[in-house]
């Protein structure tokens, strides 16, 4: 059963408390600190949907300094019902060390005190206030979401008859159902905490969406559906649960052994980022058991909750350079990488005719209501809803994929956020427009928008259809650009029979550069993989002369010269002379008399070992037979020899 925590001993009072707040508060509508006191009520949760809920404060100052001013006009029970709810939303994370959170509450109480801080109460025992795992640090950054989101979910709840609240506290799921409904929970790392809290037998202690994707991908139970309901996403995984229950009977944790899903992964270094291996079922004996989401139990934040989110710095990363040197492969490593860490992401790829109303929004054609006729509407493109995520996820990260982003017209695909996406320009996520950052009105949305600062933008450029220096200047200030030049180094195998396939590339990319440049080369993929002379014919043949007619437009002559590196007559290439006395007899003055060659690709067929060595000016050695295969005998029945 999911209640199980090693690293939290004390949990079972944990989840002792909480039985005891949901018959007390959430039935009885009784305060958890002052016994058989009406507290949990209509009245008092509207004082403070007034005057906290309806009245942000999101401006500079501390938290505790702001919240005290929103809660000033309010009654003493209402202060000491913020307090209590403040209680059960930072029952489960440890972000906060016990004494941390009960002098936190003290204050909270104390804003103006309905009776003496009940400092001896069972529910603020340093056991009881232990916690249960890390929520983040995103958890008290965005703590006055949280709050807003925890008044407005009770509020609701206690509203119901107390049948329909006593069904739903004995329907786990069910209750999950009805509190991913509430409005202002969508994003909210509560949703996590308190169902766990609640009903521990059922939901993971694992506190982030982010989180539950990892596990989900980890496990190979991911569904796209999953990641667009967090109810079926928990079912899903107390589905997993009962199957790795029958692996390791009542030693199921995700973050520590023998599952460990949620152990720290070695960091990939810096540069290309190469994929991610291992998965919940692999073995990860050698990893160093401590994980980024379950810190040191000594781990302080004093002053967590009075910390303000601050602008992250969001990378717009264009991975550049010719046909067949590893962008795409790159790009999908960490897609690979993303997706294994539970991130969320999405994929696009550009082209010629792609538009700003495919990228960002546009109006669609639909049917109309009663099926008699066409109308319009506002649909929204990939990059406007992913935003929409990431806005409504503020702790998790995003990342928008781009596949040859300059086939399109950068500039007007991405229309006026091209200045939106500068990292400086970017707003924090899950922020308002009163906020820093830089906002626009789009068309077709009535509010403003802002590009949040949890989005990450990765981009391939195929350098041999449009080179950097041609790319709009203000498009080119905003990202930085990770070349992905040709590495012969990496071909393997890197010989074929005497014939260097490293040697070869740097020869024929040599050439290239020289007549045109660095951004017109021949990719190592081209020659990954070739373990036979029949394959590399074919690859001379199939891929690199026609990438080189292209690159010459079709001019065969300085195809031949970089293939060969000459101008003589070779096996790789037929000519033969087209001359106008004969095709145009009696058209002299219409066609003039200069004859003019033509060529025609060789028989693949027909080139050996030492003609493709001379491309790079490479050596053949022909290796003289053995002894033993001089005197082997022939195939087939000898002579008859006589006998005795």
């Amino acid at each position: 059963m999911s209640r199980y925590n090693p690293n939290h001993p004390l949990a079972a009072q944990i989840f002792e408390a909480a039985d005891r707040f949901k018959q007390r508060c959430l039935l009885d509508q009784e305060s958890l600190f002052l016994d058989s006191l009406p507290l949990w009520t209509n009245g008092h949760f509207q004082a403070l949907i007034d005057n906290y809920v309806k009245q942000p404060d999101v401006g500079d100052g501390r938290f505790y300094e702001k919240l005290a001013s929103q809660l000033s006009t309010c009654q003493a029970l209402d202060v000491a019902l913020m307090t209590e709810v403040f209680w059960i939303v930072q029952l489960g994370p440890t972000n906060l060390r016990a004494p941390t959170k009960v002098r936190t509450l003290e204050r909270i109480w104390n804003m103006n005190p309905a009776a003496p801080f009940p400092s001896m109460s069972a529910f603020l025992t340093m056991p009881v206030l232990s916690g249960l795992g890390s929520a983040g640090p995103g958890y008290n950054n965005y703590l006055w979401m949280e709050i807003a989101f925890a008044v407005e979910a009770f509020s609701a709840f206690i509203n119901k008859p107390r049948s329909d609240r006593e069904a739903l506290l004995k329907d786990a799921h069910g209750f999950a159902q009805w509190l991913d409904g509430i409005p202002s929970g969508k994003g909210r790392q509560l949703y996590h905490t308190l169902c766990h809290v609640l009903f521990p037998d059922t939901f993971e202690r694992i506190f982030s969406q982010g989180n539950k994707f990892q596990v989900a991908r980890a496990h190979k139970i991911w569904t796209r559906a999953l990641g667009e309901s967090r109810p079926a996403m928990d079912a899903a995984l107390e589905d997993l649960r009962r199957r790795l229950e029958v692996q390791h009977p009542g030693a199921v944790d995700y973050y520590v052994l023998p599952v460990g899903t949620l152990i720290k992964k070695p960091v990939a270094p810096a540069g290309k980022v190469s994929a991610v291996t291992g998965s919940g079922y692999g073995p990860v004996a050698n990893l160093v058991p401590l994980s980024a989401h379950e810190p040191d139990p000594e781990y302080d934040v004093e002053a967590a909750t009075n910390a303000k989110p601050t602008l992250r710095l969001a990378d717009n990363l264009i991975l550049y350079g010719p046909p067949g040197t590893g962008k795409t492969h790159d790009m999908q490593a960490r897609m690979k990488a993303a997706f294994d860490e539970g991130e969320d992401f999405a994929f696009v790829a550009f082209h010629p005719s792609y538009s700003y109303e495919d990228f960002i929004g546009g109006l669609r054609p639909v049917p109309s209501e009663n099926g008699s006729g066409i109308g319009v509407a506002f649909h929204k493109g990939p990059f406007l809803m992913l935003c929409e995520k990431a806005h409504a996820n503020p702790t998790q990260q995003f990342t928008l994929f781009i596949d040859e982003i300059n086939r399109a017209n950068v500039a007007k695909v991405f229309g006026e956020l091209i200045t939106l996406i500068e990292p400086s320009k970017r707003v924090i996520a899950g922020s308002t427009p009163n906020d820093a950052g830089t906002w626009v009105t789009l068309p077709g949305l009535s509010a403003p928008f802002g590009v949040p600062d949890n989005l990450n933008l990765v981009a391939t450029m195929n350098t041999a259809d449009r080179s950097i220096a041609m790319m709009d200047i203000a498009l080119r200030r905003r990202f930085r650009f990770q070349e992905c030049p040709p590495e012969p180094d990496l071909i393997e195998p890197a010989m074929v029979g005497a014939v260097d396939l490293r040697a070869l590339l740097q020869r024929l990319n040599d050439r290239l550069e020289y007549l045109l440049d660095r951004d017109h080369a021949i990719g190592h993929a081209v020659f990954m993989g070739i373990t036979s002379l029949a394959e590399l014919q074919q690859v001379l043949a199939q891929r690199v002369i026609p990438l080189l007619q292209e690159y010459f437009f079709e001019d065969m002559e300085k195809v031949r010269l970089v293939l060969t590196g000459n101008s003589k007559e070779s096996v790789f290439f037929r000519s033969r002379s087209l001359s106008p006395s004969e095709l145009f007899p009696g058209a002299k003055q219409d066609v003039g008399t200069e004859a003019r060659p033509t060529f025609s690709v060789g028989d693949p067929g027909t080139w050996s070992e030492a003609q493709v060595m001379s491309l790079y000016g490479g050596k053949y050695i022909h290796e003289a037979p053995t002894v033993e295969a001089v005197i082997q005998p022939e195939e087939g029945p000898g002579p008859a020899q006589n006998g005795g």
